[in-house]
């Protein structure tokens, strides 16, 4: 008789010891990612405010300023105007710390309909370091920019 059920049999449980091995170095992937993320997150949210403070020193006019910068989470910021045209920025990192995702609503005039914009954009380890590697930003900068275009439009 042949071994072709030992065979089978190792090759199975070799295939299973390479998918434990690829889950385990996921994961240590993804601990890494999240340890890195916070101060990375962190350093966001102080670009944000900062073009937020930014911001309202350029437009002196009540009516045009950003009048709301609030971290109701460690994870999410909402940034909004309540003068029409409104504005409403609100974001959340991912409890994997992997990715934000962002819904930008604009309401021009009182009695109409809000219009709105979702997104993501994903964190990864770019040579050792947290960096954006999806979603159109490759920098704070770029995320303000993105986040702030809709109060410009008055």
């Amino acid at each position: 008789m042949s071994d072709w059920i030992k065979v089978r049999a190792s090759e199975i449980r070799l295939a299973e010891k390479e998918r434990k091995a690829e889950r385990d170095r996921q994961t240590e992937v993804t601990n890494a990612l999240k340890a890195k993320v916070a101060p990375f997150w962190e350093k966001l949210i102080g670009v944000l405010q900062e073009s937020v403070k930014e911001f309202n020193s350029e437009f002196h006019e009540k009516e045009r300023q950003i009048d709301h910068f609030e971290r109701p989470t460690p994870t999410g910021v909402v940034i909004r105007r309540n003068a029409y045209p409104t504005a409403v920025v609100k974001a959340q990192l991912n409890s994997g710390a992997t990715s934000v995702h962002y819904t930008i609503n604009r309401t021009l005039r009182k009695g109409t309909d809000p219009i709105e914009k979702q997104g993501n954009f994903v964190f990864g380890l770019t040579d050792g370091e947290v960096g954006y590697i999806e979603g159109g930003v490759g920098n704070h900068e770029d995320v303000a920019k993105l986040f702030l275009e809709p109060f410009f439009q008055f």
